[in-house]
């Protein structure tokens, strides 16, 4: 495919901030037009873009940092919407009419609250959770006449749904750390279900007809491909794969049944179309090395794709499917004097990992960053805080260590329990090969990493301190066993299943603990945390902070104000790279030159 069967919208003007997220495109139901969110504004606001005309334009305020929405056919509504206002994961739900007004659909402050996805002449379901309660909801709202009551009730984390119908939902439950199953409501007779089949990492699910759906999943196998569930026949069947790699998402053209499916690769998204009718024909759309956020068809069979890569913000293109390729991501990307490339290691097992560079080929220090989850992984996509690292003369080194997705099930189970510990030698391994692999000048090392990534950074400054110069913790935890305790009931079962049972591992959690080791960090250390977190609570930073304090050691404490856990506002996420790129150029390369410089007055004399 050439340039030329690729074209670029522009969907909310010139972005003012690199720091700008755009994600979450769809087609938008009777009109020539895609919605999508954006952060241009600061909180995220839900967009319209008219693709004959090419104008867009803001349906929601950015008051209500949008999450979420659901495109409906209904009278009543043109849309619902999720708002997160308080930053605190707990959507409500909100109706945007055919006349662009908003009104509350399910406001509850102490519940998180996820919809059904279709209105039926007025009456439409969600699902309503209460953040420390373990009973997850079903519940009926009527637009019309504005009333809501509760159909069901359960003890089992049913934390998605999708409405096959006025009569029928389809529930997913959350049962292990990283598995999911299906269950049936059936709204007459108040009886739910649980299917047999479909059970394992469900990924995105596309209802087909009011008992099937097509959705991404392993079925407890090694790899996610896309399979179609008959509710009816308590059936599953494959409809798509391929070997050795993980489909991330996809999209159906329903009139035609085209399957658009996103497959990684080498840290980035290859696109693949298909189609239900056809599987065993294959058209494989080329892509710049990237990680694909959303895709979606358009009535003319085009496909829209939103884009980005490490130096590239998100861009909404799209592209012709009239051209086959050969599928091909390649492992090294030159831009300007920029690389981006794949690489891989041997651990202390002889485990193979991979991970991705980002920088200048004569950079002498890096930083090694550790994504979330740890059930992630990371992608080739932009992180306007890694940039602004980079920018400043630093290489950075993203691995994906056990635990991480992409890799196969196994994979993400070598780190679970008293096992934690071998995620932590992975990055000991790291350091080692990126000093025989990279020209890096000596203790020219930092780590960060966010969230579990920051609990990780936390671990290797406090039981290798000798091996790193300088430290950053974006929202992780420093000490599993109060992480685990302070979460909700329902989430902290699930959580039990990665980390260990707080309870049983009580004296394994204290004896790995950062929050217990403060005494050994050597290293200068930067803690930011999103005061509305609640993912991860902000008292597992208060405590590391005053850890530190007590033991005299350098570092220093920042909140993100009115941020929760994932730093989804633009003003977030440039006060954490401002914030960061102050801290690495005063605490390594600062250091760095005054190192530099002394040595070639000694060698002078």
């Amino acid at each position: 495919m050439n340039r030329n069967d690729t074209k670029s919208l522009d969907v909310c003007g010139a972005f003012a901030s690199r720091h700008t997220r755009l994600h979450s495109m769809v087609k938008e139901q009777g009109r020539n037009a895609v919605l999508f969110l954006c952060n241009e504004a600061g909180p995220t606001a839900l967009w319209y873009h008219d693709l004959a005309g090419g104008q867009s334009e803001p349906l929601t305020g950015a008051e209500y940092d949008v999450q979420r929405y659901w495109t409906v056919d209904d009278s009543y509504a043109r849309l619902i919407f999720a708002s997160d206002r308080a930053g605190n994961e707990r959507e409500q739900l909100l109706i945007l009419g055919h006349d662009g007004t908003i009104s509350p659909l399910a406001e509850d402050a102490n519940a998180h609250h996820y919809f059904g996805g279709q209105v039926f002449n007025g009456i439409g379901y969600y699902i309503s959770n209460n953040l420390y309660e373990t009973s997850h909801r079903i519940m009926r709202a009527d637009l019309a006449a504005g009333t809501v009551s509760q159909l069901f009730a359960a003890d089992a984390a049913y934390t998605s749904m999708i409405a096959l119908s006025s009569s029928r939902l389809l529930l997913i439950e959350e049962y292990t750390n990283i598995d999911r199953r299906f269950g049936l409501f059936d709204i007459d007779s108040g009886v739910l279900n649980t299917l047999e089949v479909g059970q394992g990492r469900i990924r995105r699910v596309v209802p087909l007809s009011t008992g099937s759906v097509l959705f991404a999943g392993d079925l407890g196998g090694e790899r996610i491909g896309v399979h179609k569930l008959d509710a009816d026949q308590n059936e599953v069947r494959p409809v798509f794969s391929v070997s050795g790699r993980d489909v991330q998402d996809f999209d159906l053209h329903p009139a035609t049944g085209r399957l658009a499916v996103t497959v990684g690769a080498e840290c980035t998204s290859e696109v693949v179309i298909t189609s239900l009718d056809s599987l065993e024909s294959l058209q494989n759309i080329r892509l710049e090395p990237s990680h694909v956020h959303s895709l979606c068809f358009t009535d003319d069979l085009q496909l829209l794709t939103v884009c980005s890569s490490p130096f590239s913000p998100p861009k909404a293109q799209l592209l012709s499917l009239d051209q086959q390729t050969e599928m091909s991501s390649p492992p090294i990307v030159k831009r300007g004097n920029l690389i981006e490339r794949v690489e891989r290691f041997r651990s202390f097992d002889q485990r193979e990992i991979e991970y991705v560079v980002m920088g200048r080929p004569d950079d002498r220090q890096a930083i090694i960053y550790l994504h979330g989850g740890p059930e992630d992984q990371f992608q080739r996509s932009h992180s306007p805080i890694l940039e602004r690292i980079v920018s400043a003369g630093l290489t950075v080194v993203a691995p994906n260590i056990r635990g991480s997705e992409g890799y196969g099930r196994t994979f993400i189970s070598l780190d679970d329990g008293m096992r934690r510990l071998d995620a932590l030698a992975d990055v000991v391994a790291l350091h080692s090969h990126m000093h025989s692999r990279l020209q890096l000048d000596e203790n020219g090392i930092g780590i960060m990493g966010h969230s579990y990534g920051g609990f990780m950074s936390l671990m290797a400054i406090s039981h290798f301190p000798e091996l790193w110069q300088c430290a950053i913790d974006i929202a992780g935890m420093s000490h599993l066993g109060t992480f685990l305790r302070t979460a909700p009931v329902w989430r902290r079962k699930l959580r039990a299943l990665e980390y260990g049972d707080a309870d049983q591992l009580t004296d394994f959690f204290d004896k790995i603990a950062p929050l217990h080791r403060a005494q050994d960090i050597t290293c200068p250390l930067l803690i930011l945390h999103g005061d509305s977190d609640v993912r991860v609570p902000t008292a597992e930073s208060s405590a590391m902070a005053q850890a530190l304090t007590a033991q005299e050691k350098s570092f220093v404490h920042r909140w993100i104000i009115d941020e929760g856990h994932f730093l989804t506002r633009r003003q977030s996420t440039e006060f954490a790279a401002d914030t960061i790129e102050a801290f690495i150029k005063e605490k390594m390369l600062f250091r760095a030159n005054d190192t530099n410089a002394l040595s070639a007055a000694q060698g002078v004399q």
